[in-house]
C-alpha cells in the first residue's frame, strides 16, 4: 500500500474508535430520549451525555454544578458547591486500549508503519479535543485538557505497544527504531534479556490470575448478594427502563468491581467513601450509595481474614515455577541462586505495577462529600501486590534446581532456531 492509503487506514481507524466508544453511551440515551421523554428533550443534551460518559471512561474528570432545587430534592447539602466526578467506568478505557491495539497491530504491516502510527495518535486526538469541546455546560463541564489527553494517552499506548511487539518480532523488519532495540538489547550482558522477558513475562502471567482469580469471586459475590441486588433495585424503583439504563450502567463498571477485589485478596482493600475501608484485614463501612450492584460487597467481618492473602502467594509461586525451566534454558542452563532471585523480584515489580495502575484507574470521585474517594488506593495496592508476589516468586524460582544438566537442555537447545531468533526469546 502507498503512504496515502495507509495513512486514510490510520485516520479511519482512529475515528471509528472514538465513534464507536461515544455511541456506546449514545444509544441507551436515545432508548431514552425516545420512550420515556417522548422525544421532548433537546437532542444536543444527549450527545452531551454521551460525550461526558464516554470521556468519564477513558479517565477525564467531570465539574458537577447541581441546581439548588434538585440538591433540596436529593437531600445532598454537599452538592451546593460544584463537584468533581472521576470514578471512570473502565468497560470504555479497555474498548479504548483494543481499539488502539488493533490499529498499532495494523500499521505494523503497513510500509510506513511510523507515519501510520503517529497520524493515528494525532487523529484521535484531535477528535477527543473537539468532542470535548462539544460537550462543555455549566451543569456538566468536562476538563478540555483531561477529555483531550486521557483517552489519546490509553489509544496511543495500545497503538505503540501493538505496533513495536509485532515489527520487533518480525526479524526482516529493519528501520532505525527497531535497530536501535535490537542493538541495545544486544549489548546488554549475556542472560541479561532473557531475565528481564522472564521478569515481564511472570508479572504478567500473576497479574492476569490476579485478576482472573477476582473475576470468578466477584462472580461469587454477586450470585451470593443477588437477594441484596434486588431489594435495592426494587426499593429504588426504577421502573423497567430506568432499571435497564441502571443495570447496563452497572456492567459498565463491572471491570472496576473485579479491580476492587484484586486490591482486597493482595491487602490492600478499598474504600467506599472517606473514612471507610474494606479489607482482609478489617473493615470499616458507614452508610454505603444506593447503588443496586453494592450490595453484593460483604460489609462485616471476612470470615478468612489473613487465609485471602495466600492467593497472591499462590499466584506468584506458581508463575516462578512455570518460568523457571524456560529461563534456565534460555540462561544456557547455567541459572544461579542470585539470577533466579532477581528475577522473581522482577516478577513481583512488574505484577504490582501493573496491579497499582489498574487499581489507581478503577478509583476516582463519584460525588460530594464523602464519595469523593471510591475505590483502591494504586500505590498501596501495588506495594501489597510486589511483597506478597515477589516474595513466592523468589521462593518459587529457588524451590528447584539452579542449573539444568547437559542432558536436560540438549533438546531444547536443539529446538531452538539459530541467530538472531534464539536471541529474541
Amino acid at each position: 500500500m502507498n503512504r496515502l492509503t495507509v495513512a486514510l487506514l490510520a485516520a479511519l481507524d482512529a475515528t471509528l474508535a472514538v465513534a464507536i466508544g461515544i455511541g456506546v453511551a449514545l444509544v441507551p440515551l436515545l432508548a431514552l430520549w425516545a420512550l420515556h421523554f417522548q422525544l421532548d428533550v433537546d437532542p444536543a443534551a444527549l450527545w452531551r451525555g454521551a460525550v461526558d460518559i464516554w470521556a468519564l471512561g477513558n479517565g477525564s474528570s467531570m465539574r458537577i454544578t447541581l441546581d439548588t432545587a434538585l440538591v433540596t430534592q436529593l437531600g445532598l447539602p454537599a452538592g451546593m458547591e460544584p463537584f468533581l466526578v472521576s470514578l471512570a467506568p473502565l468497560a470504555f478505557t479497555i474498548g479504548t486500549v483494543l481499539f488502539g491495539l488493533r490499529t498499532g497491530a495494523r500499521a505494523a504491516r503497513s510500509t510506513w508503519w511510523q507515519g501510520a502510527v503517529v497520524l493515528s495518535v494525532l487523529v484521535f486526538a484531535l477528535l477527543s479535543f473537539l468532542v470535548t469541546l462539544t460537550a462543555l455546560h455549566p451543569a456538566v463541564r468536562p476538563s478540555i485538557v483531561q477529555g483531550t489527553l486521557a483517552p489519546t494517552v490509553r489509544f496511543a499506548g495500545g497503538v505503540v505497544v501493538a505496533a513495536l511487539w509485532v515489527r520487533f518480532r518480525e526479524q526482516d523488519a529493519a528501520d532505525p527504531i527497531l535497530d536501535g532495540l535490537r542493538a541495545m538489547r544486544d549489548r546488554m550482558p549475556d542472560g541479561t534479556w532473557a531475565m528481564v522477558v522472564a521478569a515481564l513475562r511472570g508479572g504478567a502471567l500473576a497479574a492476569t490470575g490476579l485478576v482472573a482469580v477476582s473475576a470468578v469471586l466477584t462472580a461469587v459475590l454477586i450470585a451470593v448478594g443477588y437477594g441484596a441486588i434486588i431489594s435495592l433495585h426494587e426499593s429504588a424503583q426504577f421502573g423497567v427502563l430506568g432499571g435497564a439504563i441502571v443495570t447496563g450502567a452497572e456492567l459498565l463498571y463491572l471491570p472496576n468491581l473485579v479491580i476492587w477485589a484484586v486490591s482486597w485478596i493482595t491487602g490492600a482493600g478499598f474504600a467506599i467513601g472517606s473514612g471507610t475501608a474494606i479489607s482482609p484485614i478489617g473493615t470499616l463501612v458507614g452508610p454505603v450509595p444506593a447503588v443496586p450492584v453494592l450490595g453484593a460487597i460483604p460489609t462485616g467481618e471476612s470470615p478468612l481474614g489473613f487465609a485471602v492473602l495466600v492467593v497472591p502467594v499462590v499466584i506468584g509461586f506458581a508463575a516462578a515455577v512455570v518460568l523457571r525451566r524456560r529461563l534456565l534454558v534460555d540462561l544456557d542452563g547455567r541459572g544461579g541462586l542470585a539470577r533466579l532471585a532477581v528475577v522473581g523480584l522482577g516478577v513481583g515489580v512488574t505484577a504490582g505495577i501493573i496491579v497499582g495502575v489498574l487499581a489507581a484507574l478503577s478509583a476516582g470521585a463519584a460525588g460530594p462529600g464523602r464519595l469523593i474517594e471510591v475505590g483502591p488506593n494504586g500505590w498501596a495496592t501495588g506495594l501489597w501486590t510486589t511483597l506478597t508476589v515477589g516474595i513466592a516468586a523468589v521462593v518459587g524460582m529457588a524451590a528447584g534446581p539452579t542449573h539444568l544438566a547437559e542432558e536436560d537442555r540438549l533438546p531444547e537447545l536443539h529446538a531452538q532456531p539459530s541467530g538472531r531468533g534464539a536471541r529474541d526469546r
